[in-house]
Formats: C-alpha cells, structure tokens, sequence
C-alpha cells in the first residue's frame, strides 16, 4: 500500500482556513463523531477565538490541529 503524506498548513492563514472548514462541516451535519473519538471532540470545544476574530493557538491541542488538518485534506481544493 502506497500511502501519501498528509499536507499541512504551510502559515497562519492555512491553518485557520482549515479550522473554518472544519467549523464549517461540523455546523452543517456533515462530520459524525463515534463515541470513541471524545479525545477530538473535546480539543475542538475548546479552542477559542481572539477579539479580531482570529484562532488563539494556544487553545490548539494536538487532536483539534490533527482532526482540522484531515478535513482539510478530505477536501480536493486544498
């Protein structure tokens, strides 16, 4: 099996577009959680948003990056 590397966000603006995908697929129905991926779902609740409307990283834990990062890549624009 030949397996392609998953591409990641090369700036700030790449990686915040990946979150509003994400953001944006989860507010309309299209991304179903198994009980067993709470781990996800618990980074993605907790990242928070600046003043200026920008992702504050710090909030970023490594399941919120990994899971945004894959949906991005689920999509053929990226």
């Amino acid at each position: 099996m030949n397996f392609e590397p998953m591409e990641t966000p090369r700036n700030r603006r790449e990686f915040e577009r990946n979150f509003f995908i994400a953001a944006e697929q989860l507010h309309n129905n299209k991304v179903h959680f198994s009980s067993k991926v709470k781990r996800s779902i618990d980074g993605l609740r907790k990242v928070r948003m600046l003043p200026n409307n920008r992702i504050d990283f710090l909030s970023v834990d490594e399941a919120a990056r990994l899971h945004v990062n894959m949906m991005a890549n689920f999509r053929s624009d990226f």
